[in-house]
């Protein structure tokens, strides 16, 4: 079965049920109706409805019986007529055991406004603002705006979110639209609050992706005591790291480089410090965290497998806050507050490196000198109560440099070489939030985001031939617009655009000094439809367009996502999807080097965009309020992969000058089942994640056109995680994690040349390999052990102590492979070598 097939298959699964429905419901608006004349009044036209034998039932006094009508022809059917006869009357048209009924729609009045928290003016997002008798809900959305419409009369309003106490608001909807700001009390000491995302869900089925519990995360135990929410989101099914336990994140069978990352709208092309040991993302900034793996929302594109789409604090409208923390590694700062009162506020945070600040040259010397930095900004300004601004920004830097002696002629005189890597990110973005109607809201974003890596050296015979200096960068300069509109009760449109211009520079070979530029223009629009359909179903479907266009060539996709939801009862939640993306920018590594010398390549003439559609199920039960379950099964598929080919090198251009000309496309299939538990005690929490996959690709130019294991193939992934609070001051965590080993390609054995055996010259062996990615490296396993006591004190300050073990096993994660011959059967023997073991933490943070 071809891959459209599967799709149009698993479509017909999802819609026939819903058609066979409708079907049964208007039977009679299908019955044929042949008119004398198309000219009459309403009244006319509903006696002819009758004389068909369709029983109509209509209260006169809400039509306008003698207004005169135009209709488009004489042949139709009951429904037809009707729609066009009663199109400028405010009448809804339902079939209803056996007979058409024509029913007054009510005036709906609109309550809308913003969702604040109290005492610091803070925007909430996701919050649920539910009329129980109606069963109307509307969420905040990502910038706190809350949108909901009622018939005429008085209502009582639950607004809830996870960690806030519970609102509830009576409003009189008799007058006309209402405009009321909602503030929320954080809850966080009540331990009845402490609920899960399922529970939410029993009050609303929209619900995609995850939204990270950052509070809960900042728990966990960590690398040097860094709390990092991409580690946090490591631990959601159908996520793996790598070997060497960093933040890279590899989601159901995609590369590392096919996630979408944002920081406030920016897209992010490298999000890792320390070599990949910890995100860029200070903790201290983290607002909101969404993380989608399938189910993806129409508005976003250009990546395969998954969306980080992460939200920084607006900063305090009403008080002043600030906190200093400092660990083994690194020491930051933050401060926040009120610019003017309830007006306009800032949030600054600032993190560095501290360990070469005390010796530089003996870090050097010992080829251990590193540093980072990153710097947050954010500013707000509320201009009205329907036009709010931002600025955001960040900037962050990352060097390792080592010293080497050397003698480099045959004078022997020793000589120091230095060799310098950096890489870091620049951020901007100004945003503007309008509410153009209670109903309708527009947030436009101008952004623009540069990465850049280079590695300067000094030192002969690094790389044969390497230039003194290699760089490439990155350079985006974006704007969209995206708008909500709450239509109806049950229906909610979702629709924007935007424009992209891409810059990309890379080296054209790394034997030389020679670079490439490319300019991109990347345009995209959106429209999404969520419906709910009765009390027990809801529909998402949403239609994505990208185009890409560099130099004379331009790519046109449509990326259609569907998502059925359909509640069995209060608990149980069943959920059928389909999205498929596209991705027009391709990332590269320079072998040999484990530090970040990635450069990116856009699709071109010969380059064509990746591609991958995703099947996915999911069931999930809510038992309670403090425990759920879910599984899910996925299904996917990736057409215009891109691989290095046989005996090529993307730094080097022996055998192929274009860059296009030394990679090969493929395909790749990955499929799995997910498990995840997550049980809420008053002291004690626990979570449980299993996923189950495989990920295959195949290429005609490698591997002899046989599939074979991707390196991102992690057949098992498993972990717990378990958070004890004992007492107000001491909370206790621990972190089990389980991966299989990474594929890798080595060698068997060795066909030694003729020469050599002759003993005539000395010529190179030849490797013999069986396959691609034939070892797979030993299963990663770890144990991590925290510890915070935290104290408040009565002035509102607050000293928390993080102590703790990272790898407390001292497994090893990460590993370097040796291979040694053995002369006399010619046998390859492989030897993993440790690296990363137990290593211990602390930090201490002050908060004010």
């Amino acid at each position: 079965m071809t891959t459209g097939n599967k799709i149009y298959f698993f479509l017909f699964l999802i819609l026939v049920p819903v058609f066979l429905n409708a079907q049964n419901r208007t039977s009679l608006l299908n019955t044929p109706v042949k008119l004398p004349v198309r000219k009459g009044h309403i009244s006319y036209f509903l006696t002819q409805v009758e004389q068909t034998g369709v029983l109509l039932t209509y209260n006169p006094d809400n039509i306008r019986m003698k207004r005169q009508v135009s209709l488009s022809g004489r042949i139709k059917t009951v429904g037809e007529l009707l729609e066009e006869v009663l199109r400028a009357e405010s009448v809804r048209i339902k079939e209803y055991e056996g007979k058409i009924l024509l029913i007054s729609n009510p005036r709906l009045i609109t309550i809308s406004g913003i969702i604040k928290e109290q005492g610091s003016g803070e925007i909430i997002i996701g919050a649920n603002v539910t009329e129980p008798e109606s069963h109307s809900t509307a969420t905040s959305n990502g910038f706190g705006f809350y949108s909901i419409s009622l018939e005429k009369g008085t209502y009582l309003l639950n607004i809830t979110h996870t960690g806030y106490d519970p609102v509830r608001m009576e409003v009189d909807l008799e007058n006309g639209n209402i405009r009321k700001d909602i503030y929320m009390k954080s809850g966080l000491d009540l331990p009845e609050l402490k609920i899960t995302k399922s529970t939410e869900a029993q009050s609303n089925l929209n619900l995609r992706g995850d939204h990270v519990d950052l509070e809960e995360a900042g728990k966990l135990p960590s690398f040097l005591g860094e709390k990092d929410v991409v580690r946090a989101v490591q631990l959601y099914p159908g996520v793996a790291g790598n070997s060497g336990g960093s933040v890279s994140m590899f989601v159901r069978g995609g590369n590392a480089d096919q996630n979408l990352v944002t920081l406030d709208d920016i897209s992010i092309y490298n999000i890792n410090h320390f070599n990949g040991m910890f995100s860029i993302f200070n903790p201290d900034v983290l607002k909101s965290v969404d993380f989608y793996r399938s189910d993806f929302p129409s508005k976003y594109g250009g990546r395969l497998s998954s969306v980080l789409n992460i939200r920084s604090r607006d900063g305090n409208m009403e008080k002043y806050h600030g906190h200093a923390t400092i660990g083994l590694l690194y020491a930051s700062v933050g401060l926040e507050g009120p610019i003017v009162k309830e007006k306009a506020s800032f949030s600054f945070n600032m993190r560095r490196s501290w360990l070469d600040l005390l010796g530089a040259k003996a870090l050097e010397n010992a080829g251990l000198f590193y540093y980072f930095s990153d710097i947050n900004l954010k500013l707000n300004y509320i201009a009205d109560p329907n036009n709010r601004f931002y600025i955001s920004a960040y900037l962050g830097s990352d060097a390792y440099r080592q010293k080497t002696n050397l003698i480099p002629d045959s004078t022997n005189t020793q000589k120091d070489y230095r060799s310098t890597l950096k890489w870091g990110n620049r951020l901007i973005a100004f945003r503007w939030n309008r509410i153009l109607s209670p109903r309708l809201f527009k947030n436009t974003t101008v952004t623009f985001s540069q990465y850049t890596n280079s590695f300067d050296s000094k030192e002969p015979l690094i790389i044969d031939a390497l230039p003194d200096k290699i760089y490439s960068t990155v350079k985006d300069y974006g704007i969209k617009s995206d708008f909500n509109y709450y239509l109806r009760p049950d229906l909610k449109l979702n629709f924007g655009g935007g424009v992209n211009l891409n810059s990309f520079i890379f080296p054209a070979v790394f034997t030389s000094s020679e670079s490439i530029k490319i300019n991109t223009l990347n345009f995209n629009a959106y429209v999404e439809d969520e419906v709910k359909i009765g009390d027990h179903a809801e529909l998402i479907a949403g239609l994505h367009y990208a185009g890409f266009k560099s130099g004379k060539t331009t790519y046109h996709t449509l990326q259609p996502r569907i998502r059925l939801s359909y509640r069995l009862n209060e608990n149980q939640v069943l959920t059928a999807s389909y999205s498929k993306m596209a991705q027009f920018i391709h990332q590269f590594t320079v072998n040999g080097f484990s530090f970040p010398t990635e450069f990116r390549i856009p699709s071109g003439r010969y380059i064509k965009p990746e591609i991958s559609e995703i099947l996915n199920l999911s069931y999930r039960l809510q038992a309670g309020k403090t425990s759920s379950f879910t599984i899910e099964a996925y299904y996917k598929e990736m057409t215009n992969l891109l691989a290095l080919g046989s005996g090529q090198d993307i730094a080097n251009g022996y055998f192929a000058k274009k860059i296009e000309d030394r990679l090969v496309p493929g395909k790749g299939i990955s499929k799995g089942i997910e498990f995840s538990y997550v049980q809420q005690f008053n002291w004690l929490r626990f979570q449980m994640a299993y996923t189950l996959s495989k990920t295959t690709g195949q290429f005609k130019a490698l591997n002899l056109g046989e599939s074979f294991p991707l390196n991102q193939d992690f057949r098992h992934n498993f972990n717990i995680a378990a958070n004890a609070s004992l007492g107000k001051r001491l909370g206790i965590s621990a972190l089990w994690t389980y991966t299989t080993g990474q594929h890798i390609t080595v060698p068997q054995t060795i066909h030694k040349s003729l020469d050599d055996v002759l003993g005539n010259i000395s010529a190179p062996n030849t490797y013999i390999i069986s396959g691609l990615n034939n070892y797979t490296l030993s299963s990663n396993y770890k144990l991590d052990l925290g510890l915070n006591l935290t104290r408040k004190f009565r002035n509102g300050h607050e000293r928390i102590w993080s102590l703790g073990m990272y790898n407390a096993i001292a497994n090893p994660q990460s590993k370097t492979v040796l291979t040694s011959i053995d002369n006399s059967t010619t046998h390859v023997y492989i030897l993993e070598q440790d690296k990363l073991k137990l290593i211990p933490y602390f930090t201490f943070t002050y908060k004010f």
